[in-house]
C-alpha cells in the first residue's frame, strides 16, 4: 500500500532581488551567497513566526470562502447581477492571465533546456530509502529489484514500518543481498519516522533518494533524478511518474492524465526557476547534507500544536526551498506506481493528499515572501486562494444545471471544454492518448473533487492516513 507529486539556473527567483544577498562564482557556477553562516540557513520549524504566518493563512483561506459566498447570496437573494458579473469576469481574467503565466514558463523552461546536459552523474553515491508499511510481496520484490538494476552507485535502506502482513521474511531475504539494509519497527510509527529513522542510519553518502514501496524504477531513473543535484544551487529533484495500472479502468485513465498534466505543465513550469513545491514521494532526490540539518525538524513539524503526519514529501521539498535551495523537475527520471483504481481508494487518497497540500501551501506562503516572491504570488494569487474563492460561480453553475441543465450543457460545457484544451494544450500536442482521460478527470474534478477540497480544509488537522 502506498504512503501517500531542470533548469542549471541556481536562482529560482532570480528574476527579484534579495535583500542581503551577493553573488559569488563555485566551481563554474553561480549560487548565492547570504548574509548568514550555513547552519543559520536552515531555517528552524520551531521560530514561532514561521508558525503564526501559516495559521494567518490558513484563517485567511476561511474568509475567502465568506467573500464568495457572499457573492453567491447576492445573486440568488439580492439579484444584484452587476456583482456576480464583475466577480465572474475577474476570475476569468484571472484564469487567463495563469493560462499564459504557465505557458511562459514553460517557454522558458523549452529555452534552457540544453543546460540540463551540463551535468553528469559522477558516481557519487546514492542512498535510496523505501519506507514500508503493510505492502504487498510481489509489489516490494518488483521495486526493491528495479533499484537494483538501475544504474548508479548505491545503497538500499528498507525500513519496515511495523507491517502486520508478514512481509517480514520477504524483507529479511532481501537484507541478505549486498548493499541492502532493512530496518524494523516494532509498531507502526508513520512514514515521517520512518524516514528520519533511515536518515540517521547513513553514515556517509552525496545524494538521498526516496521511493515508495510500490514504485518501479526506469534503468536511469536513478543517475537521471541525481545529476541536477551537481549544481551547488539546486538541493532537490523530483521525476516523472506514471500510473503502472493506467490501462485497468476509466479511472486509471483519468488519473494518468491527471499525473501526466501535474508533472509535465505545472511542475515543469515551476522547475524553470527552481522552485518546484513537491517532490513526489514515489521518487524524490535530495543533497544528503542537506536532509541531515533538516532532518530534526522534519520529524517534528506541528500545525495549530498538533503533530504532522502525512504530506511528508511536500514538507520536505518545503524545507528544501526555505533553506534557499533550488528544486527542479527532471522528466528523464521515470518511475511507475499503482494508481487507486476504485472511486472509494481514490477519494481517500484525494482527500488526505488535499489536506496536505493546503497545510502545506500554507507553510509555503510562511518563508516564500522572503526566499520566492514568485512561488509566494503563484501560490497566493492563484494555487491556494482560487479554488475557495470560487465557491459562488461552482455553487451557481449546479444550481443552474439542476433548474435547466440544457443551458449548462448546451452553453457552458462547449466552452468549458475548449477552454480546457487551450489550457492543456501541450498534452494534445505531446500526450494526445490521455485527452479523454483529462475531460473524463476535470468532469470528475468539478463535480466530485472540488467539494473534497473544501472538505478538506475544514479537516485539515486530522492526522489520521485514511488508505490505510
Amino acid at each position: 500500500m502506498r504512503y501517500s507529486a531542470f533548469n542549471s539556473r541556481p536562482i529560482g527567483s532570480s528574476i527579484f532581488n534579495i535583500a542581503g544577498q551577493a553573488e559569488k562564482i563555485n566551481n563554474g557556477f553561480s549560487v548565492r551567497k547570504l548574509n548568514f553562516s550555513r547552519k543559520d540557513r536552515i531555517f528552524s520549524l520551531a521560530d514561532k513566526n514561521y508558525n503564526r504566518i501559516q495559521e494567518f493563512f490558513y484563517v485567511f483561506l476561511f474568509l475567502l470562502l465568506a467573500i464568495s459566498a457572499y457573492f453567491f447570496f447576492n445573486l440568488l437573494l439580492a439579484n444584484e447581477k452587476n456583482v456576480w458579473t464583475n466577480f465572474t469576469k475577474i476570475y476569468f481574467v484571472g484564469l487567463l492571465f495563469f493560462t499564459w503565466y504557465h505557458f511562459m514558463l514553460l517557454f522558458y523552461y523549452d529555452l534552457n533546456k540544453s543546460k540540463n546536459t551540463e551535468f553528469s552523474y559522477n558516481n557519487e553515491k546514492i542512498t535510496v530509502i523505501i519506507p514500508c508499511f503493510n505492502e504487498e510481496k510481489n509489489l516490494v520484490k518488483r521495486a526493491v529489484k528495479s533499484i537494483i538494476k538501475a544504474k548508479g552507485n548505491k545503497e538500499i535502506i528498507i525500513i519496515d514500518d511495523g507491517s502486520t502482513n508478514n512481509i517480514r521474511a520477504t524483507l529479511e531475504k532481501m537484507s541478505k543481498q549486498p548493499g541492502i539494509k532493512v530496518f524494523y519497527f516494532k509498531k507502526n510509527k508513520g512514514k515521517r519516522a520512518a524516514l528520519h529513522y533511515a536518515l540517521k542510519k547513513i553514515t556517509s553518502s552525496d545524494y538521498v533518494v526516496t521511493v515508495d514501496s510500490d514504485t518501479i524504477l526506469d534503468r536511469n531513473a536513478l543517475v537521471r533524478v541525481v545529476q541536477p543535484l551537481a549544481n551547488p544551487a539546486i538541493g532537490a529533484a523530483t521525476g516523472e511518474v506514471r500510473v503502472l495500472n493506467e490501462n485497468q479502468n476509466w479511472l486509471t485513465q483519468m488519473i494518468g492524465a491527471y499525473y501526466w498534466v501535474s508533472l509535465n505543465i505545472k511542475r515543469k513550469s515551476q522547475s524553470a526557476f527552481g522552485m518546484v513545491d513537491c517532490c513526489s514521494g514515489a521518487i524524490a532526490a535530495y543533497k544528503f547534507e542537506i536532509l541531515s540539518a533538516v532532518a530534526d525538524n522534519f520529524l517534528n513539524q506541528t500545525f495549530f500544536g498538533e503533530q504532522c503526519t502525512f504530506s511528508e514529501d511536500r514538507h520536505l521539498t518545503n524545507l528544501v526551498l526555505k533553506s534557499n535551495y533550488d528544486v527542479v523537475y527532471v522528466p528523464e527520471a521515470i518511475v511507475y506506481t499503482f494508481s487507486p483504481s476504485t472511486i472509494r481508494g481514490f477519494l481517500r487518497q484525494q482527500l488526505r493528499w488535499k489536506r496536505g497540500y493546503i497545510r502545506e501551501s500554507t507553510y509555503t506562503l510562511s518563508y516564500a515572501w522572503k526566499t520566492r516572491k514568485l512561488l509566494f504570488f503563484q501560490v497566493f494569487f492563484w494555487d491556494l486562494t482560487s479554488p475557495f474563492i470560487t465557491l459562488a460561480l461552482r455553487a451557481a453553475l449546479l444550481i443552474t444545471f439542476i433548474l435547466n441543465p440544457l443551458i449548462v450543457l448546451l452553453v457552458f460545457l462547449p466552452s468549458w471544454i475548449l477552454f480546457l484544451f487551450v489550457r492543456n494544450i501541450f498534452l494534445l500536442l505531446q500526450a494526445p492518448n490521455k485527452t479523454f482521460g483529462l475531460i473524463k478527470y476535470m468532469l470528475f474534478y468539478e463535480a466530485i473533487l472540488y467539494w473534497v477540497s473544501l472538505y478538506a480544509l475544514f479537516t485539515v488537522r486530522r492526522k489520521g492516513w485514511i488508505t490505510r
